[in-house]
């Protein structure tokens, strides 16, 4: 079973949920703070309780707070008083957001420091620049509306209707309408003689142009397809990328670097200009824009938008906090110190991995931080290792590595008896034991157990039913089926193929997961481990920052590789379970769906350019079939269902990723002053866009 306060927080946050009259997902309170105690490893092979059912989102207009309530930080009333903004009342749109605090109304003020490893600093991103159209509720047990209204979609899901909030303004106070999408859509993804932008794949019609969006007023967008939509609207909530970096297009600021409305600019201005995390005064939409980066790039101070459309239930403009600054720290090793000497008030995904938790408990109460606890990786897997399911000769893994035995090889690849030995063939505790130091429970691979799919009572045994799957430890069960298969033992006590010739099968790993030596380490302790139960020799390849170690999986020469496997909404996260793209488990099939299918005309020289079409009956006709049902279905409860029929495929055919563990707790530290943080997330997926699921603008410091 998964640990009891996640548990006891699931329900609390259900009970919360019943008693609210709108507005986000109410949030339990915090757990008491223990700054010395780590987190407990959990059990990986429980799903979320079954008291909390996924429902689809009802799109409903948040409560409002009578204007005259309405209140702001002190620096603001100053710049009101200067003459330099207009009143709050002005300010926070027609239709304010209330949101329900945490553990209570916060106070105004204060600087939160941070870091990040990388310009895009993505992972401050997630803290507040997902408060998209829609967005995932705190639970993650669905979506609701933030920065929209409301949404609907027509009886057939062609026809999508998006209300704004009315009144909302950019950064800028300029005033946030239809206009702004009719420019992102007319004006940048559909203008021409430009490569830019394009139309994401979930905003394509059937035959691959863009859909239609029409403006009927200043607060409505409709998006028009040829085929149902009832899924794609939820990218928007999926991560920062999709909406914040991708849909969100001030016109009037942009304006200036478009050929369009300016003639003496070009493309490249805009694509220069076009980046709201590195241009100071880029207008936003969140609680905080960037307002300052320093002349090297590594620091940056994301500032309070005066114009936020949300409030607290007292009427309260947020956020609370005044400004986030964020510095560059590309060693990890540095990062992890200045994490263990209470550097940051928040750190997500920033403090290394479960391995570093006993030196974070050592330094905790000197460096005056605590552990959130409820903060789990979501891996389904960590590490899994992915079997290719339609291997090709290419990858140089054989000196005769001729189109015979590359289908051999293949052929053993493809039959579950192999995948299933390889599965029972290890000892996966002592695996979890030389790679996580004993973190972590043995399980098969899985997406992850807190994904929406398995919150019902039916979803949880659907869930363990495959975590469980051929994850027993078995040497005698794991020979006898490659005995069957007739792999044959060689004087030297290695198994060969069917056919007699040598097999030396090849793993390639990588720093999926973010940390390196967890993958060597569980590597080579598999290699150890398959050679001496199962008679396999194994050759391990590391590919680490190589350019080839994508072109490996996706061209289908990888025989086994290494992976971090994690998604809560599969449905915007396909790959994990339906081969629809030429990448992970079935990269050729998958690339014969994405291409078009028969559609697709591969050139005489590239006899896989367009793929290779699913065997008839096979795992991966099947589930590229139940994806196309599970798109066409418009009730959220039948589509889980969905899932667990592709789930059954996996298993009864499976498993196609060997998992080890998963689930781990992870090193979440916050100062001990911090308020308002709820103590449930997952950090390994980042699409379910944790911590900002849970409205970091509502975060004070009580200092």
């Amino acid at each position: 079973m998964r640990k009891p306060q996640l548990f006891i927080v699931l329900l609390v946050i259900l009970a919360m949920m019943m008693t609210s009259c709108g507005g986000p997902t109410p949030a339990p309170a915090p757990a008491k703070v223990e700054p010395t105690k780590p987190p407990e490893p959990t059990k990986a092979v429980a799903a979320p309780t079954a008291a909390i059912v996924a429902k689809e989102a009802t799109p409903t207009t948040a409560p409002t707070v009578a204007p005259a309530k309405y209140k702001e930080a002190p620096a603001l009333a100053e710049l009101v008083k200067a003459g330099k903004l207009p009143p709050v009342d002005q300010r926070v749109s027609a239709n304010p957001l209330v949101t329900k605090p945490v553990e209570k109304v916060g106070k105004y003020g204060g600087t939160l420091r941070t870091a990040s490893w990388w310009p895009e600093v993505g992972n401050v991103q997630l803290y507040f620049a997902v408060d998209a159209p829609i967005k995932w509720k705190a639970d993650l047990t669905g979506y609701e509306p933030a920065l929209a209204e409301s949404y609907a979609w027509s009886d057939d899901g062609k026809t999508f209707t998006l209300k704004l909030r009315k009144g909302v303004k950019w950064s800028d106070g300029t005033p946030y309408t239809s206009a702004d999408w009719k420019f992102y859509w007319e004006d940048l993804i559909k203008a021409p003689d430009q490569k830019l932008y394009s139309a994401p794949g979930w905003l394509r019609k059937s035959d691959g142009k863009p859909i239609d969006m029409e403006y009927p007023d200043d607060y409505t967008v409709v998006w028009k397809s040829d085929k149902p939509q009832w899924i794609n609207p939820y990218y928007m909530a999926q991560g920062f990328w999709e909406f914040a970096k991708n849909m969100m297009k001030p016109a009037a600021f942009l304006k200036k670097f478009h050929p369009k409305y300016t003639p003496t600019a070009k493309w490249e201005d805009m694509e220069k200009n076009d980046k709201w995390w590195l241009i100071p005064g880029y207008p936003c939409l969140f609680a905080w824009c960037l307002g300052e980066l320093s002349a090297d790039g590594v620091r940056y101070k994301f500032t309070r938008n005066p114009y936020f459309w949300r409030v607290d239930t007292e009427g309260n403009q947020l956020p609370y906090i005044d400004s986030v600054e964020v510095e560059i720290v590309s060693d990890e090793q540095v990062r992890i110190l200045n994490c263990s000497q209470g550097k940051y008030d928040t750190a997500f995904r920033i403090c290394g991995s479960p391995n570093d938790i006993p030196l974070l408990t050592e330094r905790a109460k000197a460096g005056g931080y605590h552990f959130l606890k409820g903060y789990m990786n979501g891996a389904g897997a960590w590490p899994g290792y992915m079997v290719n399911q339609y291997y090709v000769e290419g990858g140089k893994n054989y000196a005769d590595d001729t189109p015979e035995k590359a289908k051999e090889v293949r052929d053993l690849l493809r039959d579950k008896r192999f995948r299933q030995a390889l599965s029972q063939g290890f000892d996966r505790k002592r695996l979890i034991d030389v790679a996580w130091n004993g973190i972590g429970d043995p399980k098969g691979a899985t997406i992850s157990p807190q994904s929406w799919h398995f919150a019902s009572a039916e979803g949880k045994k659907v869930y363990e039913a495959w975590a469980s799957s051929y994850a027993k430890f078995d040497a005698a069960l794991a020979n006898k089926l490659l005995d069957e298969i007739g792999m044959k033992k060689g004087a030297d006590g290695v198994r060969q193929l069917p056919s007699g010739k040598p097999l030396v099968l090849t793993m390639d790993i990588s720093d999926w997961g973010g940390s390196l030596k967890v993958q060597t380490d569980a590597a080579a302790e598999m290699k150890n481990q398959w050679e001496k139960n199962l008679g396999l020799k194994l050759e391990i390849k590391n590919l680490q920052g190589q350019p080839d170690l994508d072109t490996r999986t996706n061209e289908g020469y990888y025989m086994l590789r290494g992976a971090h496997i994690s998604e809560i909404d599969i449905w915007t996260y396909p790959d994990w379970i339906f081969p629809i793209v030429n990448r992970y488990m079935f990269p050729l099939e998958g690339r014969y769906y994405a291409k078009g299918k028969e559609t697709c005309k591969a050139a005489a020289d590239k006899p896989y350019e367009c793929g290779v079409k699913p065997a008839a009956g096979s795992p991966a006709e099947k589930m590229q079939a139940l994806y196309e049902k599970g798109l066409a279905e418009k009730d959220i409860e039948k589509r889980h269902q969905v899932v667990w029929d592709a789930i059954k495929v996996i298993t009864d055919e499976g498993p196609f990723v060997i998992g080890v563990a998963g689930d781990q707790a992870m090193p979440i530290i916050v100062k001990d002053y911090m308020r308002n943080i709820l103590d449930f997330g997952v950090v390994g997926p980042w699409a379910p866009a944790t911590p900002g699921n849970q409205v970091p603008a509502q975060w004070w410091m009580d200092k």
